[in-house]
């Protein structure tokens, strides 16, 4: 009776396992239409996809680097076309380029209409360094939206995945075969990969698709990241207990350096708000426009102690755009 049991629970589960293949199979084959790569002063710079028929193109916004240089699309079918920046959001580490539209419609891909929940799988599809169109399993590794620093502040969701060069602006999709992101970078530690890809958000893609104008992301000009992240020497140099987020690194000539905000230096609150974890610091500082002026308390572990600073936010967009 149990081997009974066992040969029909078998039966039972191959199809189901056929079906799963063809379903990724198709999955593959509908991604790998409408992706892309980017080549950049004729050089391999990234992925990317097709998100409408007549030829924009979604990627990573660090993949171009800056909009004055020579942008080309390859696409699945070998074709090499010429391709003109639409739109930036450095915030989300997007960009729309035109391609030109061809001679029929370029297949495409959907944008969903929110992220898979926790725990879903999700798939990759780009062009790493030197290996053309891989399709690379994923899993939703968090139910929110975070921030990441990669040269300034990226919000994002993360995806537990490897994640390799050259897949900068390559599309994830669900199981659907809808887009929910645009790959953007990883997580490291001591510069290899953690196995976690931060990933632009569908929605941001929807959003810059539908302006077709530069966002307007804000930035003070600094690195900074909890203070309880600092190793135990470290954190001898300041107050026991204490919550804030800690200087890491100052951008010349920045925001932040024109208010002799240093490297090692503490923000304690912005305006009156206490400081903890570095999503709220930067929330704060998403939720004000360039231009704005804002008081932060900072504290200098020289003996000088606390003082109140008033940092002019600035927009990534704008030097970018130059």
């Amino acid at each position: 009776m149990r081997t009974a049991m066992i040969c029909l629970a078998v039966l039972g589960w191959l199809p189901t396992c056929r079906a799963d293949q063809r379903e990724l199979t198709q999955l593959y084959s509908s991604a790998r239409q409408a992706a892309v790569e980017i080549l950049v002063d004729g050089h391999h710079s990234g992925s990317g996809c097709f998100v409408s028929a007549d030829g924009l193109v979604v990627s990573a916004a660090h993949v171009i680097g800056c909009p004055q240089r020579r942008i080309e699309v390859l696409t699945a079918a070998g074709q090499r076309l010429l391709a003109d920046v639409v739109a930036a959001d450095l915030g989300h580490d997007l960009i729309i380029l035109q391609s030109a539209a061809g001679d029929r419609p370029h297949p495409f891909l959907p944008i969903a209409d929110r992220l898979p929940s926790v725990g879903s799988p999700v798939w990759l599809c780009s062009s790493a360094a030197f290996r053309r169109v891989l399709f690379q399993p994923g899993t939703i590794a968090r139910d929110d939206l975070t921030f990441e620093y990669q040269e300034h502040f990226v919000r994002v969701t993360q995806i537990a995945a490897m994640i390799q060069e050259g897949t900068s602006g390559g599309p994830w999709v669900n199981r659907q075969g809808e887009l929910i992101g645009v790959q953007s970078g990883t997580v490291t530690v001591k510069g290899q990969p953690a196995g976690i890809a931060n990933v632009a958000p569908a929605e941001a893609v929807r959003r810059l698709l539908t302006t077709k104008q530069d966002a307007r992301s804000t930035t003070l000009g600094m690195f900074v990241d909890e203070l309880w992240l600092l190793s135990a020497d470290d954190l001898r140099r300041y107050p026991i207990g204490w919550e804030g987020m800690i200087v890491q690194s100052v951008k010349p000539d920045g925001p932040a350096d024109q208010a002799d905000i240093r490297r090692g230096d503490v923000i304690l609150a912005w305006e009156k708000t206490p400081l903890r974890y570095r999503d709220d610091f930067v929330r704060l500082l998403r939720d004000r426009q360039p231009g704005d002026t804002v008081q932060i308390t900072v504290f200098r572990p020289d003996g000088t102690g606390r003082r109140s600073v008033s940092v002019r936010i600035d927009c990534l967009e704008t030097a970018w755009s130059l």
